[in-house]
């Protein structure tokens, strides 16, 4: 398991959610992780925020896509592990954000079962719960299945790639858009993104609440009218049938 560092995006203030992320990791006898100093929205100013999100009229929505400085500071903190891990000497790196918390044992053989199914030269592999997916599961052990995602809005829990990493990086800085729009990474980083069902990992939502908040739902849509337009209306007619939705 040499081929891949674990990160963990934590605040240095909120000494709470790293206490229960090492706990969570203990429980699964993970050691070879290190912490990544969060960036906190709250302290970023005006300037600065304009100075790191995108506003190209052409293309973008350009009022930052309504995004809070929160969801700026998440997509810079994902981005300053990508920029890490990237100087690394990694394959893969799998990265969570502090209030993740294991459903199952994350046993030897389901991280021997995921790696092997890192066949693409630029792929992420969810570990959270999918929005949308194909029925037919590209590879099984046991109770898990491994499926080809359309969609998805989390990224607590998510192994990535170096190329993917670079893909993102390159697409998302200025920030464009938040950091788990995967919908987004997939259409225009060309990124394959897979991921496990059931998931094997969630949010503590009970002790903590999210620090992050949400200004306008544009944030999630504000490329899909182009993206529509060109060739999702034709893609979803022959594909609709073979999909399985998880929408709350």
């Amino acid at each position: 398991m040499k081929k891949y560092q674990i990160y963990i995006l934590n605040l240095k203030r909120h000494k709470n959610r790293r206490k229960n992320i090492i706990s969570e990791l203990e429980k699964q006898n993970i050691k070879n992780y290190e912490f990544v100093d969060a960036i906190d929205g709250n302290r970023l100013k005006k300037s600065q925020l304009d100075l790191m999100t995108c506003k190209n009229e052409k293309i973008f929505n350009p009022k930052n896509t309504n995004m809070s400085a929160g969801q700026v500071a998440c997509a810079l903190g994902h981005i300053k592990i990508y920029k890490k891990f990237l100087n690394s000497k990694f394959e893969l790196a799998l990265i969570f954000e502090d209030d993740a918390m294991f459903l199952d044992k994350f046993m030897e053989k389901l991280k021997k079962f995921i790696l092997k199914n890192f066949k693409y030269d630029s792929q992420i592999i969810l570990l959270s719960k999918l929005r949308e997916f194909y029925k037919k599961p590209i590879d099984k052990l046991k109770n898990y299945e491994f499926v080809e995602v359309t969609d998805a809005i989390m990224s607590h829990s998510y192994f990535i790639n170096r190329n993917a990493a670079e893909s993102i990086i390159s697409f998302n800085y200025p920030v464009k858009t938040v950091a788990d729009n995967f919908f987004i990474f997939r259409i225009y980083c060309g990124i394959k993104l897979y991921g496990l069902n059931p998931f094997l990992v969630d949010q503590e939502n009970k002790k903590f609440k999210t620090s992050i908040t949400n200004k306008s739902d544009l944030n999630k849509i504000f490329l899909w009218k182009m993206y529509f337009h060109k060739k999702k209306n034709r893609i979803l007619k022959k594909r609709l049938k073979k999909l399985i939705s998880h929408y709350d």
